[in-house]
């Protein structure tokens, strides 16, 4: 049983990587946490020190707060199992890099005292703690009146920046900011496997640009496959990542055929519409020069 004055939260998905760094967030601001997951990892549970919730309905019922953190696809599944057993007055929120369905299934089959906040981590459960980091929310007009404010002074309060969404126009923007970006990177990296080339000894040769490129791919690539193939199940995601193959082949038409100057002419016609590109090109020169003053003391300890 929750301590009096204890807000009562459930975490759906809480035994997986996003699921734990939440369940750990909340029981650190004195929240009584439990987790469920499909996999019965009660280990997990007791590994952060939370409870695990056997029966995840019965523990939905009495739960404040439901927070759901299944892999994409099964998200509105668990929604239509879970949301119709949570009582007046609490709320149901999700963590999923989708908003549109989710959301919708949300205000669909909670009732309508039950209150709704889609939540989008701008972060990976390897960052240590919220300072600096930008999260998402999409809440439902008309409900979530009483936790917005407690959700949004709760995040800000250790540094998060908070940013509010329609869902719809959240799903256009990740289909850019993180569909077509995992995809471009998972390309290169792809690439460089058809080509078997030797990733390490180009790094005898790698410029700092380079070097910088070549670890954001590895990064990318040391991910779960299984998130980064349903973040491209966007809706949104198809037209942008054809349009983005269209992109490529237009530019190697023009390279191919030796048409530079139609190279030129594309390279500029993106420059223009990018905007800014020299506030870029400064920014990313104090990022070059912090990794080559690091490449320094790699040399030199």
């Amino acid at each position: 049983m929750a301590a009096k004055g204890m807000t009562r939260m459930l975490i759906l998905g809480g035994t997986g990587e996003t699921g734990s760094w939440f369940a750990r967030y909340f029981r650190d601001k004195s929240f009584d946490v439990a987790v469920w997951g499909p996999s019965g990892k009660t280990g997990v549970a007791a590994s952060i020190g939370v409870r695990y919730a056997a029966d995840m309905i019965k523990e939905a019922e009495q739960s404040d707060i439901v927070l759901l953190s299944v892999p994409i696809e099964k998200t509105v599944e668990v929604i239509r199992k879970v949301a119709p057993r949570m009582r007046p007055g609490s709320l149901l929120m999700d963590v999923t890099s989708l908003k549109s369905e989710p959301m919708k299934a949300m205000i669909r089959h909670a009732h309508q005292g039950v209150e709704v906040i889609g939540t989008h981590p701008m972060f990976g459960p390897t960052m240590p703690t919220l300072m600096g980091q930008i999260i998402i929310l999409t809440p439902a007009v008309g409900r979530s009146e009483t936790w917005l404010p407690r959700i949004r002074s709760l995040f800000e309060s250790d540094g998060a920046r908070i940013e509010l969404l329609d869902p719809e126009e959240h799903d256009e923007i990740m289909a850019v900011v993180q569909a077509l970006t995992h995809f471009a990177y998972i390309g290169i990296g792809a690439t460089l496997q058809s080509l078997d080339f030797d990733v390490e000894k180009s790094r005898k040769f790698m410029s700092p640009v380079y070097e910088i490129m070549i670890d954001f791919v590895g990064r990318i690539l040391d991910q779960n496959p299984e998130l980064y193939a349903s973040i491209q199940k966007n809706p949104k995601a198809m037209k942008v990542r054809q349009t983005f193959i269209g992109e490529c082949m237009r530019l190697s038409e023009k390279a191919d055929s030796g048409d530079l100057e139609g190279f030129k002419k594309i390279m500029r016609e993106a420059a223009e519409h990018f905007g800014q590109t020299h506030d870029a090109l400064e920014r990313s020169d104090r990022l070059i020069d912090r990794r080559i003053k690091e490449r320094g003391l790699e040399r030199h300890p």
